[in-house]
C-alpha cells in the first residue's frame, strides 16, 4: 500500500512539474508576442511619420519651386523696367539742362537789366509836333519786341566745387529752399563732372519736397534716377519719389515706385523703409 501511495506521489509531482514548466513557457511566449505586436505598432507609427514628413516635403519642395517662380518672374519684370529706363531717350535730360541753363541766363539778364539806370529819351523826343506823331505808321508787334540778348556762357565758378556746395547745402538746412535751389542748379551747371552732381539733383528734389512741390521733387528725382542710376542717392531717390507720390493720393504709383525700390536695392536701408510703406498703403 505505500509502494502504491509513493508511485502515485512521484507521478503526481512529474505532471505538477511539467505543467508548471508548461506555464512558463506559455507565459514567455505571451511576453515575447506582446513584444511582437508592440515592435509591430511602433513600425507603423514610424512607417506612419515618414509618410507625413515625405508629404511635408513634397510640398515644401512645390513652395521652393513657387518661390523660385515668382524670384525668376521678378528678375525678368526688373530687366524689364531697367531695360524701359535705358531706352528714354537722352535728349530728354539734354532739354532738362538747356531749360536749367536757360532759365539761369534769363536770372542773370533780368538781373542785368534791374540794375541799370532808365536811360531819359532825347529832348527832341520829347518836342515831336502831335500832327507828325499821329502820321506815323503803327509799328507792328514785331517791331515792338525788344531784341533778347544772347545766350551767355555759363559763369565763371568763383568758388571752388566743395566751398559751393557747402553754401547750398546751407540754404537747404536754413529753409532757404528756393535759395538752395537756384545754388544747387548753378552747382551743377559749373561743375557738371563733380562727384556730387547727383547730390546736388537730390538736394533739389528734397527742397521741392519739404516746399510740398511734389510734382516738382518727382521730376528731380526722375532726373537723378535716370542719369546716375548707380549714384549713391539712387536708392534714396527712388524712396522719396515713391513718399510724393503718397502726398499726391497716387497709390497705385507710389506702389509701384517702392516695389521698384525693394527689388533694385534690397540691402538698402530705403529698402526697408519701402516694405513698411507698402505695407501700410496695402492695409488701408
Amino acid at each position: 500500500m505505500r509502494r502504491v501511495s509513493l508511485g502515485a506521489f512521484c507521478l503526481i509531482a512529474v505532471l505538477t512539474l511539467a505543467a508548471a514548466g508548461q506555464t512558463k513557457s506559455q507565459k514567455a511566449y505571451e511576453l515575447v508576442y506582446d513584444d511582437v505586436q508592440i515592435l509591430k505598432q511602433q513600425v507603423q507609427d514610424l512607417l506612419a511619420r515618414v509618410d507625413r514628413n515625405a508629404e511635408a516635403v513634397r510640398a515644401f519642395r512645390d513652395q521652393l519651386a513657387a518661390l523660385s517662380d515668382l524670384v525668376r518672374q521678378s528678375i525678368a519684370g526688373q530687366s524689364a523696367i531697367e531695360e524701359g529706363l535705358r531706352a528714354v531717350p537722352a535728349q530728354y535730360r539734354d532739354l532738362l539742362r538747356k531749360l536749367d541753363r536757360l532759365t539761369l541766363d534769363l536770372q542773370e539778364i533780368q538781373a542785368d537789366l534791374a540794375a541799370r539806370p532808365l536811360a531819359t529819351a532825347p529832348a527832341a523826343a520829347a518836342e515831336v509836333e502831335p500832327d507828325t506823331a499821329r502820321r506815323e505808321p503803327p509799328r507792328t508787334a514785331a517791331e515792338t519786341v525788344p531784341e533778347q540778348a544772347p545766350a551767355k556762357p555759363p559763369p565763371v565758378p568763383t568758388m571752388s566745387p566743395q566751398e559751393a556746395y557747402s553754401v547750398a547745402y546751407n540754404d537747404y538746412l536754413k529753409g532757404n529752399y528756393d535759395l538752395a535751389v537756384e545754388s544747387f542748379k548753378l552747382y551743377r551747371l559749373q561743375f557738371p563732372e563733380s562727384p556730387l552732381a547727383d547730390n546736388a539733383l537730390y538736394w533739389i528734389g528734397e527742397c521741392r519736397y519739404s516746399q510740398r512741390k511734389f510734382e516738382e521733387a518727382i521730376d528731380a528725382f526722375d532726373e537723378l534716377i535716370l542719369t546716375y542710376p548707380q549714384g549713391d542717392k539712387a536708392a534714396a531717390a527712388h524712396l522719396k519719389k515713391g513718399l510724393s507720390f503718397i502726398e499726391l493720393g497716387r497709390k497705385t504709383e507710389a506702389l509701384a515706385a517702392l516695389r521698384l525700390l525693394v527689388a533694385k536695392y534690397p540691402l538698402e536701408e530705403e529698402a526697408r523703409i519701402a516694405q513698411d510703406k507698402i505695407r501700410e498703403i496695402e492695409g488701408r
